[in-house]
């Protein structure tokens, strides 16, 4: 009988412990959590970009460009899926898709593109000079690839990181997705940063 007590005993002392565990986030959480450093640009209906404008709501961003043959448009795709399966909660998250590639990605090109995915979508063009310090804040790698490196005009891709960011209401990095992480684990996240 005594065995039977202490059990009781020690799993109400645990209970607490318990409720307070923090949540485990999937991708490569920041612990911890950081202010999400600033994006600021132009989106693709012509209006301002800031994304401090987007505190209140969860936010994910993905660096890309247009002519990208595969990443950038299955992430598009998945981030598509992810605000159906969300419903009407859809509506506090933001997607914001930052182009790496100014010269091409114009904000009338990405009003071609990013609305073909979710019109509620960010396409957002940053300046060339400006560019260059939002990427190094966020740790992502854009080099282009010539496809003829004697011609420059015979066009070119861009090798870039391929990491979708989460930033909770307050405007945190909370954690980042390496490219090909599942929709569904992306969903709980969010889902817990709306609740």
């Amino acid at each position: 009988m005594r065995s039977r007590s202490s059990i009781f005993l020690l799993a109400l002392l645990l209970l607490p412990l318990a409720a307070c565990s923090s949540y485990r986030y999937h991708g490569i959480p920041y612990e911890p959590a950081t202010a999400a450093p600033p994006i600021e640009g132009t989106n693709w209906n012509g209006a301002a970009f800031s994304i401090s404008s987007l505190q209140g709501n969860v936010a994910l961003v993905f660096f890309g460009y247009t002519s990208c043959p595969d990443i950038c448009p299955t992430t598009l795709a998945e981030m598509r899926v992810l605000h159906e399966k969300l419903g009407a909660r859809a509506k506090d998250v933001a997607v914001v898709f930052v182009s790496v590639d100014p010269e091409r990605d114009t904000a009338q090109r990405l009003g071609e593109y990013v609305p073909l995915f979710n019109q509620a979508f960010y396409g957002v063009h940053i300046e060339p000079d400006s560019l260059e310090s939002v990427k190094k804040a966020y740790g992502v790698i854009a080099e282009k690839v010539y496809y003829n490196p004697q011609d420059s005009a015979s066009g070119y891709s861009i090798d870039h990181t391929a990491r979708l960011y989460l930033i909770d209401k307050t405007g945190k990095l909370v954690t980042s997705y390496p490219y090909g992480s599942p929709v569904e684990n992306i969903q709980k996240d969010v889902e817990h940063l709306l609740n």
